[in-house]
């Protein structure tokens, strides 16, 4: 007979995980035509799912039988062409009507003089195998889903567990690019940048990228893709499977509250919204009652005395027109500025306790880079009495190959290899760890040095906007007055300053460089300085 060859495997279905590989089958199928005499006219492989039909190669190879080109098939299973009542009941067709002589396994050629019945159930297996394969891993991953653990690919910022323990894989903090898509969410809940800005940004800048899959393929992120980060619920803890929305045990990037303002950043329908006036303070400010929006309107007014066009900006409520809101009063934006500026100079510290706290930390910098030193040190140390532990034990057993029986040897070998390796990943992890707490108040400290001049000078609103989101837990607008909250560490620094001006009665004394400071000025405030 002169047949086609038919080789498939799946590299995505499980029902394929134990099958011959394309090479294996290919062999088996030579070894099969060699033993009956066949010669194969042409070979046909395919990496496909055979549960749903409309494989390419398959149906090139049964037009091609149905032309005369060829009068049988030579595959190393039945399964191998057909796991699907469509596309099985096709051959079974074929080869009553004589269009193919026989189907050609290595255990078994199937004629069209055979019962088939036989052919039926065997194509009947392998359709419902796939059934129940089906049903096995839903219900596997709805019982992943109920543990807590979104099942399949874990969204950018999180690597898959591929190495765990199947039914229990969790998801990861992906080191590379938590931090980084953590920071794409702080430049939109700015609400200064839009996601197409903050993508250039994610490309030109930190040179974004994705990984896929377990061979692990990097690319640069796609826009549709930074676009879908910003609408998963994923991000603050849930997730949704089978319909339902689960709690998940991953670790959130941002709160719920930080993914509510995203939504409203973006607009309702996943949507930029139309922006008729710019905000110099978008999503910065809700009203004090019910905790709205506070928008900007923009009125054109000429003045015939001054024959010019003024424009007016008035700042409100923005459910105040859906009469959600009874807070009925606009403020202009003069009266409002100076009120945001109080903010930013009730953060600001005297230049003196900068210049005291920066040399204190810094002692205390040069003293813990010492302790890291010191237990690097040690990590080191442990990392090579393990490896000598290690080469000890296997000249131990070769000078006395019966001193310890193979099993007893490879467990205890596996036990200190395994020490080599957590020894070895606590050396090369210790350069790894995050900022201290230390490195994160200089960095405050440095940030309201001179933060009412920085404010003022800003020329570009985003940096205005940036300052503000930084200072800021709560901005609320009631009345026409503006109260404000302090996020940490600021609001510390707030209500030391404040018993600095309680125990000098002015803070000017020390608004200058610290040599510069008065000695009766120093020991009133340096017990203060020291709380």
């Amino acid at each position: 007979m002169k047949p086609f060859e038919y080789d498939r495997k799946s590299t995505k279905d499980k029902e394929d995980q134990q099958v011959l590989s394309m090479t294996g089958q290919h062999e088996e199928n030579l070894k099969a035509a060699e033993r009956g005499g066949h010669t194969i006219v042409g070979t046909f492989e395919e990496e496909a799912s055979a549960k749903q039909p409309g494989r390419e190669q398959f149906n090139k190879m049964l037009l091609r039988i149905e032309r005369g080109e060829a009068d049988s098939i030579l595959c190393w299973r039945l399964n191998r062409l057909a796991r699907n009542p469509i596309d099985g009941g096709r051959i079974q067709w074929m080869l009553q009507q004589g269009i193919l002589k026989a189907i050609i396994t290595p255990e078994k050629t199937y004629l069209p003089t055979d019962n088939v019945i036989q052919m039926s159930v065997e194509f009947g297996m392998a359709t419902q195998f796939s059934i129940d394969l089906g049903k096995d891993v839903m219900r596997g991953m709805l019982q992943k889903a109920k543990m807590g653990w979104r099942p399949g690919i874990a969204p950018v910022g999180y690597l898959n567990d591929y190495g765990g323990i199947k039914g229990e894989k969790k998801i990861f903090k992906d080191p590379e690019r938590f931090d980084l898509v953590r920071r794409c969410w702080d430049y939109l809940l700015t609400g200064a940048y839009t996601i197409e800005e903050i993508y250039d940004i994610a490309i030109d800048e930190w040179e974004m990228t994705v990984v896929r899959g377990r061979k692990k393929i990097v690319r640069p992120i796609g826009f549709n893709t930074l676009y879908d980060i910003f609408h998963n619920p994923f991000y603050y803890g849930e997730y949704d499977w089978g319909g339902q929305t689960w709690q998940g045990l991953h670790e959130p990037m941002i709160s719920r509250e930080e993914y509510d303002r995203a939504q409203e950043i973006i607009g309702a329908r996943g949507r930029p919204r139309k922006q008729t006036h710019e905000n110099p303070y978008p999503c910065l400010i809700q009203c004090g009652e019910c905790g709205g929006s506070i928008v900007i309107d923009v009125k054109k007014k000429f003045v015939k005395r001054e024959n010019r066009t003024k424009i007016l900006e008035y700042f409100r409520c923005g459910k105040q027109k859906k009469k959600q809101c009874t807070q009925k009063h606009c403020l202009r934006r003069e009266l409002l500025d100076p009120q945001i500026l109080d903010m930013v100079m009730a953060a600001e510290l005297p230049q003196a306790f900068i210049d005291w706290a920066l040399e204190k930390l810094k002692l205390t910098q040069e003293d813990k880079k010492k302790e890291r030193e010191q237990e690097l040190n040690r990590l080191q140390e442990l990392h090579r009495v393990s490896e000598k532990k290690v080469n000890d034990f296997i000249d131990m057993r070769l000078e006395n190959p019966t001193l310890f029986p193979a099993d007893t040897f490879r467990k205890k070998l596996e036990s200190l290899e395994l020490d080599v390796k957590r020894c070895e990943a606590q050396v090369n992890n210790y350069g790894k760890v995050g900022r201290t707490w230390r490195e994160e108040f200089i960095d405050k400290l440095l940030f309201v040095e001179r933060a009412q001049e920085k404010f003022i000078k800003a020329l570009d609103p985003k940096v205005r906007i940036g300052m503000l989101s930084e200072l800021k837990e709560s901005l609320e607008l009631t009345d026409r007055e503006l109260t404000f909250r302090l996020q940490e560490p600021f609001s510390t620094f707030m209500r030391g300053k404040l018993r600095m001006q309680a125990k000098l009665g002015s803070l000017e004394p020390i608004n200058c460089r610290l040599p510069e400071v008065k000695t009766d000025v120093l020991e009133k405030v340096i017990p203060v300085w020291s709380r």
